[in-house]
């Protein structure tokens, strides 16, 4: 369990956005528990990446440490794995991981499990571009006297750019399915994208509850509006990125195949990418998305029924009651959008 308070409700929980290192601001005072592992052993660390900030240009990694001590410091902790944050598109997104790590073989009464989101987001700087969330443990001598282990992997890909790789129509709308059969989630809606005005629209359905998302990346603001209690919730939104597939655009989707029967169903041929655990496929023809899906289990999203725009603009035009939302969840560093703003506009001038 995290150091502090827990919550995943609403998205952009405030107990999710600890910048300060090495724990987010939180010493082992706020520890509610010190979960008791065998040294050297396997040990599977769950956790949840709440609000997406893949940042094209850079890309950020996830990783996951540890340190002995009480209140150990950021140079007392060593990296047990990292692997890359991927793009899905949707900067409100919840991602679960699944992360298996080999413990140090020496036992601590006193011990830090660490897990950090890098995300190298101009955006987020604020006091600093990483998350941090600490768990205290206590390593225990070993009882096996044979100790399973894993190599610590290189998750860091060449950049290579393809030809196969591409950016979807400027302004279409798909549906989609979005399934993880672990835990019996099924969600379905509908995606509204247009490139030239720089917005978005997700209308999504869970269990029979419906929200709409409206994304405007003008002016920074995404609404988050709950149809059936008929409240709404106001995030602040990242830089708009293109919605593309491999490294020319993402410099973590390393091309894997051409022309290849597309994995949703479809009878259409798909390109495939992969970063990582994930696995990205968009048609051959139009470079529509068709699926992405994960490698460790069989979560999946598909798309299906894409429509060429271009969009109304009363799809992005949210319902009345979010504007009378003026407190935003996640904000985020407006000096440095208008820095951004600048130093390319700089570029303009001279170019």
């Amino acid at each position: 369990m995290q150091r502090g308070n827990f919550s995943l409700d609403p998205p952009g929980s405030h107990t999710c956005y600890r910048k300060m290192a090495p724990c987010g601001g939180y010493n082992s005072s706020t520890s509610q528990q010190r979960t008791v592992l065998e040294a050297g052993t396997l040990y599977t660390v769950l956790f949840q990446q709440h609000i997406n900030h893949y940042y094209p240009p850079n890309p950020g990694k996830l990783d996951v440490s540890f340190a002995r001590g009480l209140d150990p410091l950021e140079e007392d902790f060593q990296t047990l794995v990292s692997f890359n944050d991927y793009n899905p598109m949707n900067h409100n997104t919840q991602t679960n991981f699944s992360i298996e790590v080999q413990l140090p073989k020496q036992s601590c009464d006193y011990c830090v499990l660490r897990v950090r989101y890098l995300t190298n987001n101009p955006d987020e700087e604020d006091y600093g571009t990483t998350f941090h969330q600490c768990s205290d443990i206590q390593l225990t001598e070993s009882l096996s006297s044979s100790i399973q282990s894993i190599a610590l992997e290189d998750h860091a890909i060449k950049q290579q750019n393809d030809s196969h790789d591409c950016c979807t129509p400027p302004s279409f709308q798909t549906k989609f399915v979005h399934l993880i059969p672990d835990i019996s989630y099924t969600s379905s809606g509908e995606i509204y994208y247009d490139q030239p005005s720089k917005q978005m629209r997700f209308t999504v359905s869970i269990k029979n509850v419906t929200y709409n998302m409206w994304m405007n990346f003008t002016s920074g603001k995404q609404y988050y509006f709950n149809v059936n209690n008929q409240t709404c919730h106001l995030f602040g939104l990242n830089y708009w990125n293109d919605w593309c597939y491999g490294n020319t655009y993402n410099q973590t989707e390393q091309f894997l195949i051409a022309n290849k029967s597309c994995s949703s169903g479809s009878s259409r041929l798909c390109n495939q990418w992969q970063n990582g655990d994930f696995l990205f496929e968009s048609t051959s023809s139009g470079c529509y998305p068709s699926i992405l899906s994960r490698l460790s289990s069989n979560e999946r999203t598909v798309y299906f029924d894409a429509k060429d725009g271009p969009i109304p603009s009363e799809i992005f035009q949210p319902n009345p009651i979010c504007f009378k939302e003026t407190t935003m969840i996640h904000s985020h560093n407006p000096s440095a959008r208008f820095l951004k703003q600048l130093l390319q506009e700089k570029k303009m001038w001279h170019n």
